[in-house]
């Protein structure tokens, strides 16, 4: 019997990063996972449905959204089945806080506060072996970074392989649990510390209520057949 939920399912990530009690988590996720210059102080979740501009636009679910004090956007999202056009997905998903910005009248300027947007792949987006990628707007000539607030992190999770003990970067801790966390019985000693003490402590499965043991159930099966349908069309050669 495993000891500690699977981050990977719908449940059991928002049990670690869209709740109330576990806002000390997600802050330093994305403190780490971004390369923040500075901690994210406090964070307030957005609703995660987003509305479109118009009744026949599709709509954009999130599964977490938040805010910090100055109102920068944060953007998370864990995608458990193959998507061809994840990029595209995720490109679409960052118009929203980007519209939503937008003052009514003659007077604004056009300024924007920062979005980031961190995607978390449960199946690899191509042939690379990269597993973690930063994107932003770049001047193809200098090679600089040309507009900085928008930022989009790609986490592949199945191209990753390190062990324990070559844990040197934070990202890669977070990477290495969101992968392992349902396999481990013992916490690591890299990460033993803040607070991801405190994810391994609600990710318990002993902790669940029964309501809340049926509904990860659910989201596991979910996620197992996704991971079965990513299986076969890898074997078929359909997945790009």
């Amino acid at each position: 019997m495993a000891r500690y939920i699977d981050p990977k399912t719908d449940f059991g990530f928002k049990r670690l990063f869209a709740q109330e009690d576990s806002k000390d988590i997600l802050a330093q996720f994305l403190f780490d996972v971004l390369e923040l210059p500075y901690p994210i102080q406090e964070l307030s979740y957005i609703p995660n449905e987003q509305l479109p501009q118009g009744a026949d636009e599709r709509v954009g679910i999130y599964d977490v959204y938040c805010t910090d004090l100055i109102g920068q956007r944060f953007i998370v999202e864990m995608q458990r089945g193959s998507q061809t056009f994840i990029r595209d997905r995720v490109l679409y998903y960052s118009t929203f806080p980007i519209i939503h910005q937008a003052k009514k009248g003659t007077g604004w300027q056009f300024e924007l506060l920062p979005i980031y947007c961190v995607a978390i792949l449960n199946f690899a987006s191509d042939n690379t072996p990269a597993y973690f990628r930063r994107i932003q707007l770049m001047d193809t000539a200098s090679k600089a970074v040309f507009y900085d607030k928008l930022t989009y992190i790609y986490l592949e999770l199945p191209k990753f392989g390190k062990e324990p003990g070559e844990l040197t970067k934070p990202a890669d801790k977070w990477i290495y649990l969101l992968k392992n966390m349902p396999e481990l019985q013992d916490i690591p000693a890299e990460l033993a510390s803040a607070p991801f003490d405190h994810a391994f402590e609600i990710a318990q499965e002993a902790a669940l209520s029964p309501q809340e043991r049926l509904l990860y159930e659910v989201s596991l099966k979910s996620a197992r057949d996704a991971f079965a349908e990513i299986t076969t069309a890898r074997e078929e050669g359909r997945e790009e």
